[in-house]
């Protein structure tokens, strides 16, 4: 693999940001993802020049180095999308180019165009006026509340009858943007917002599409060392009192609804485990976890796949888990039947899942959530809330609203 370090002074990328890399990469239409891993300070920018993006098989440890991103509505025989990474860019904390790993090689003609446009851009940016503003207006939807309150009891009712313990409503929240928009400005400001998440923004030229998100919930990893990992997280609060303060960790409390949802998730991973007979691994929690301005409930499960002999645990365990009980319900059959029927419109990529694959070596899926879509000038908001048969549809809607505005927040500020 050709890999440059940027003190040695030959990358061509060196001193080129990744906001203009990014744009230089949309403008010439290369699918081409964006993402920081929780915890991390590094961001990498992958951007596939040759095939664009192909449909395989998601068997994650025969892959090559990629970006995958599979919609909602996936069954284990279906291929997911794969960005192939001709090009893998790792930024450092204060933006700048620390390595390149360029399968292409510097001389190839695509290459040199996307460094010559990003770089062109870069002079732009310096030139550019300081009064551009973000008009972001509310495509009005006076029934949308109505509707979604009224799916909330359909499925209480549906609960009460014993056709499922739990289903997972979603709903869209749209608003116009104007063209002075910027994704990877708006990704950057994610970043600094969710140190927990994983942040991701990805452009899908044959749909027209950019995905931006800030995901809390990992859906399956296996790094270099063979450590699998996933995660069951449910359970929603607001982690900020009415002043706008941090509510203290210790200071939560949190009700039986909230428990057992979260607890319906753990037992659903538990029983995927059981189904490959599956003894060999730890379970820790459940404690409360932050993300963004939202608290939640969270059980971490770890599998050591070396010592088992079993490469591609997570290959199996992605096709067991999805979709999720924290996005679908419980059990996984009656309650999708259910949200086909009834949520009323497509989900799309989001409650999908999402993530770089045998980059460097690790794996990190994540489920799509605290996600928006950019398509022909229109923002499209998506969240979801876990029901029970102690659902209230008012708080539940009030639930969705708490998780768009979080998102809504920080994007309105990226001009």
């Amino acid at each position: 693999m050709f890999s440059v370090q940027t003190d040695t002074k030959l990358s061509i990328f060196e001193g080129l940001q990744v906001q203009e890399i990014w744009e230089a990469s949309k403008k010439l239409g290369f699918p081409s993802a964006l993402w920081r891993l929780p915890h991390q300070n590094e961001i990498k920018l992958l951007i596939s020049v040759q095939d664009g993006i192909r449909k395989c098989q998601p068997d994650l440890e025969k892959l090559s180095p990629g970006f995958i991103i599979s919609t909602f509505h996936w069954d284990e025989n279906q291929d997911v999308m794969l960005l192939e990474g001709d090009i893998i860019l790792t930024f450092s904390e204060d933006n700048q180019v620390r390595n390149v790993d360029n399968l292409l090689g510097e001389e190839h003609t695509e290459v040199r165009r996307l460094v010559e446009l990003a770089d062109t851009l870069a002079n732009e940016k310096v030139a550019e006026s300081n009064d551009q503003t973000l008009l972001v207006a509310a495509i009005d939807d006076p029934d949308s509340k109505t509707r979604f309150e009224r799916t909330v009891e359909l499925a209480v009712s549906a609960i009460r009858q014993n056709q499922f313990k739990k289903v997972v409503l979603s709903r869209t929240k749209d608003l116009n943007y104007t063209e002075h928009f910027q994704p990877a400005k708006a990704f950057c400001k994610l970043v600094k917002v969710y140190p927990h998440a994983f942040v991701s923004l990805v452009n899908l030229p044959e749909q027209n599409e950019l995905w931006l998100g800030a995901s809390p919930e990992v859906l399956v990893q296996q790094n270099s060392n063979g450590v699998f990992k996933t995660m069951s997280l449910a359970g929603t609060q607001n982690a900020r009192n009415a002043s706008g303060e941090l509510i203290p960790k210790y200071d939560i409390r949190w009700g039986e609804k909230e428990i057992e949802e979260q607890a319906l998730v753990s037992r659903y991973i538990v029983e995927c485990f059981k189904k490959i007979r599956l003894r060999e691994y730890s379970e820790t929690g459940p404690k409360t976890v932050l993300a963004g301005n939202l608290y939640h409930l969270r059980t971490d499960f770890e599998v050591d796949t070396l010592s088992l002999r079993f490469p591609e645990l997570a290959s199996v365990m992605l096709k067991l888990l999805h979709p999720t009980s924290a996005v679908c319900g419980v059990p996984k059959l009656p309650s999708l039947t259910f949200l086909s029927e009834i949520e009323g419109y497509d989900r799309s990529f989001y409650s999908g899942f999402l993530g770089p694959v045998q980059v460097s070596g690790d794996t990190n899926l994540f489920v799509n959530l605290r996600t928006v879509r950019f398509k022909d000038g229109k923002a499209t908001f998506f969240a979801g809330a876990g029901i029970t048969e102690d659902s209230d549809p008012e708080r539940e809607w009030e639930e969705t609203e708490m998780k768009c505005d979080t998102l809504l927040k920080v994007i309105a500020q990226a001009f």
